[in-house]
């Protein structure tokens, strides 16, 4: 049985997802939800906080996806980044909702919790990066500027492909790949031989 909070929650994906964060009151979430107002309020004190929940929830989700199925051993950096993508991209044909609701609170100005919840979640990433970028794999940038990159390059990878209904699957294999190399070199990645 779902529970009023998950209630709130997926009330608040779907209509942050329909209509944007700042378009939608916790009047209407509530509605949705089928809660009064209080109970929205008895669970989060005002929508910033329910925002950052749904953030942090969703990330969460999504991490441990990605990194429950790319194998850590000692691969190359270039194929453990690639499964990356790959199983984010997967994630996110899936969860339509959730990456449109990314791509909306990625331009919000970010609060003390989202950048926590980042710092947290991106630290196997940015250990990646950064043995990459010793080794000399990578070029050696701000770490929070590649990070800022490859997670704004990935919201806009998959927002076009969400839209390209049209795309057969090897055509949409295609650009899944073509994007992760555009990503891969922009952090000064080099191709495989």
């Amino acid at each position: 049985m779902t529970t009023k909070r998950q209630q709130i929650l997926d009330s608040a994906l779907q209509l942050f997802a329909e209509q944007g964060v700042e378009s939608t009151s916790t009047a209407q979430i509530a509605k949705a939800a089928g809660v009064a107002k209080a109970t929205l309020f008895h669970h989060f004190e005002n929508k910033s906080l329910l925002v950052d929940e749904l953030f942090r929830e969703l990330k969460q989700t999504l991490f441990n996806t990605i990194f429950q199925g790319v194998d850590s051993s000692s691969a190359p950096l270039y194929s453990k980044m690639n499964q990356l993508w790959l199983v984010g991209i997967d994630w996110a044909s899936v969860h339509p909702d959730a990456m449109r609701f990314f791509s909306n609170i990625h331009f919000h100005p970010a609060t003390e919790e989202r950048q926590s919840i980042v710092a947290e979640l991106f630290t196997t990433l940015d250990e990646n990066i950064r043995a990459g970028q010793k080794s000399g794999e990578l070029l050696t940038l701000d770490i929070e500027l590649v990070r800022h990159f490859i997670h704004s390059h990935f919201l806009i990878s998959v927002n076009w492909l969400l839209d390209q209904k049209q795309l057969s699957t090897d055509e949409q294999q295609n650009y899944v790949q073509q994007s992760f190399d555009m990503c891969w070199r922009a952090i000064g990645g080099k191709q495989p031989d």
